[in-house]
C-alpha cells in the first residue's frame, strides 16, 4: 500500500475496512518519508493488507449473510440434516413457554 497524508489516512480509517477480513484499520507512520505520511493497514492482517472496502459494503454483506444463514438452517432442518429443537413440542407448550 502507498503512504497517505494524515488527513486522507484518517478518512480512510473512518470510512473503510480491510478487503480481506473486513477488520478495522490502523495508522502506521511512514518513517522513511519526510512529513506526516502514514500507511493504513489492517489490525489483524498487518502487512498482508491488500486494499479496502467501504464500511457500507461490509455492513450490507454482514446483514445479507445473516439471512442466508437463516435460510440454510431452515432448509437443512427440513431435509433432516439438523435436529429441529421444536420437534415433538405442541403449539400450546411453545406459546406457554413464551409467556402467553
Amino acid at each position: 500500500m502507498d503512504a497517505l497524508n494524515e488527513q486522507l489516512a484518517r478518512k480512510t480509517i473512518k470510512r473503510y475496512a480491510c478487503s480481506i477480513c473486513w477488520g478495522e484499520l490502523e495508522l502506521r507512520p511512514a518513517i522513511h518519508l519526510e512529513g506526516n505520511f502514514y500507511f493504513v493497514v489492517c489490525k489483524k492482517c498487518q502487512d498482508d493488507t491488500r486494499g479496502y472496502v467501504t464500511q457500507y459494503f461490509v455492513n450490507r454483506r454482514r446483514g445479507e449473510s445473516e439471512f442466508e444463514k437463516l435460510n440454510v438452517t431452515i432448509l437443512m432442518r427440513r431435509l433432516g440434516y439438523l435436529d429441529n429443537p421444536l420437534k415433538g413440542v405442541s403449539r400450546e407448550s411453545i406459546i406457554k413457554s413464551l409467556g402467553y
